[in-house]
């Protein structure tokens, strides 16, 4: 079978650089991911929710990295002749392990990264709601709780329902406004 070579170096150039691009494009959106979550952390706020999807993105971004070098390789492999033919078996053992282990860090990392975000958020003070009270169609998201008769109040029910910053933060206002109310009437 004969190869079209600059065909194949043109496919495999791409599907490296795609898979090299995609992977920085998703290591910017971890960082900005955990910049927001530290920054809730330390906001104070009454509640606030917790995402854990992005555990499972440092395993993608090794899995994405290791697709980028295996299509590199094969590609290069072209211009080598036989004697490049022997280290293709290896190549292709070594992405094949390199892959599965990233496979294994996806859950891994996510176990690892929500197991760190719950211990942050305890020793903020927060406590996690019970299962079924608030975000209970979100798997990947809990609300986090200064007091737990927060996750039963039928208002704040109506206002969380993806888990969103803005939601929290209109929680947070109408938190204060009854503060202020109770104040008042206290006067």
């Amino acid at each position: 079978m004969t190869i079209n070579k600059p065909k194949a170096v043109s496919y495999g150039i791409g599907i490296a650089a795609f898979c090299s691009l995609l992977a920085l494009v998703l290591f910017w959106m971890l960082q900005s991911d955990w910049a927001s979550q530290r920054d809730l952390l330390i906001s104070d706020q009454q509640l606030i929710v917790i995402s854990y999807s992005s555990g499972y993105i440092p395993g993608v971004i090794a899995g994405l990295a290791t697709l980028a070098v295996l299509f590199l390789a094969l590609t290069l492999l072209l211009f080598a002749g036989s004697k490049g033919q022997q280290y293709k078996s290896g190549i292709i053992k070594f992405c094949t392990v390199a892959i599965l282990l990233s496979l294994v860090g996806v859950f891994a990392g996510k176990m690892f990264f929500s197991k760190g975000w719950d211990n942050q958020a305890k020793q903020q003070g927060y406590q996690p709601c019970p299962a079924g009270t608030l975000l209970s169609n979100r798997l990947t998201y809990t609300a986090w709780v200064k007091s737990e008769t927060l996750c039963y109040s039928p208002e704040i029910r109506r206002v969380i329902s993806r888990g969103t910053p803005e939601e929290t933060q209109q929680v947070e206002r109408m938190l204060q406004i009854q503060l202020k109310r109770q104040y008042d009437k206290q006067q």
